[in-house]
Order: C-alpha cells, then structure tokens, then sequence
C-alpha cells in the first residue's frame, strides 16, 4: 500500500466549550418569561430577535467567549454580536435543514437539561455527483457530523454551514440561545475591503 500525504480542504469549525453555569441560569430565567413565535407552528423562537441587547452582562460575557474562539482560529478582528433568539423544540418537533444568512458564525449556547432523546444537530454537506458508501466513515469521508446537545456548552460554526436538528423525542422542550456573529470594522484588502 502507498503513503499518501493527505491534506483538509476547506475544513469548517465546529466548536464547543463549556461555560459558566451562571450564565446558563441566567439564560433559563429569561426563557421563562419570553414569548415565542412562530411562523410556521414547527419553529417556534422568541418574538425578540435581539434578546441579548436587554442583558448587557450577559451579551458581555457571551461576546468574550466568542472572541476567544475567533482568536483561537486565528483571526485578528473585532466582532460583533448581531441577532439573537432563544430557540424552543417541543416534543416530536424537528428543525429542517437550513443555512444562516447575513451572519459570519453561529452560535448555540445550551442552557438546559437535555437527554439523548432531546434531538442532536447534524451538520452536513450535499451530496456531490457520485455517492459511493465507504468500508468505514472517517473525517475524510463521512458527508457528516452529529452532536448532541450538553448542558452549559457553547458551540460555533460558519454560518454557511447546512445543519439541522434532529425530532426531539423526550417529553420536555429543548431550549438553546442562538446569536450570530460578524466582525467589526475593516475586514478583507484591497478591492474587497469593507467595514461592517
């Protein structure tokens, strides 16, 4: 058999840290006292796309760990925290596959108790031409990747990233924080630079 030097291509983060308990408490008295929206009576999320302008600790706090991240992929920037929505999935409800516009990364902090049935997130890629099924899935193979959702974890991702979220098959809610991210100031060169 060969040796292959094998490279990544165009590798997307998917990133998870644990955070502060405190927080998460923090993120589940708000949701007590939320109203939630929906428009299609499947995605149900606070009204308020913007819940983090009303707790400026917490956007604080949350804006820090973000930036953590974006320093630790090696990025030299400000950002910003745009949107952000508290995300409800009832019982035997699913989140169908979908992209974020308008934002660089997403992030998901998951502030409740959740169990193997609560519904775990799929990240994926579309099929590209020919599908040929591998002896074994591995990182360089497998088309996805499926996490399940932990209590006082954050997560980040490229927008651009198709994910969705498999039925929740407990009996209660699962609820998460959802908020996107852009960079602040001048980004890009040359004929592309911009400022946001």
């Amino acid at each position: 058999m060969k040796t292959w030097s094998i490279a990544p291509l165009f590798v997307q983060p998917i990133a998870s840290t644990e955070i502060e308990e405190t927080l998460c408490t923090q993120l589940k008295e708000i949701s007590e006292d939320v109203y939630w929206f929906s428009t299609d009576g499947i995605d149900i999320t606070s009204k308020d796309k913007q819940i983090l302008d009303k707790h400026k600790d917490l956007r604080s706090s949350i804006k820090e760990i973000s930036e953590d991240l974006v320093t630790q992929l090696g990025y030299d920037c400000d950002i910003q925290l745009t949107t952000s929505w508290l995300h409800k999935l009832p019982p035997g409800h699913e989140v169908r596959a979908k992209t974020i516009y308008n934002s660089w990364y997403t992030g998901m902090i998951f502030f409740d108790e959740y169990t193997e049935k609560s519904g775990d997130i799929e990240f994926f890629v579309d099929p590209q031409g020919i599908h040929v099924v591998p002896a074994e899935w591995s990182q360089w193979t497998a088309p996805f990747i499926r996490l399940s959702p932990n209590a006082n974890h954050m997560m980040m991702f490229p927008s651009h990233v198709k994910h969705r979220v498999y039925t929740n098959t407990s009996d209660t809610d699962r609820l998460c924080l959802t908020f996107n991210v852009m960079p602040k100031g001048q980004t890009g060169s040359d004929e592309s630079t911009f400022i946001y």
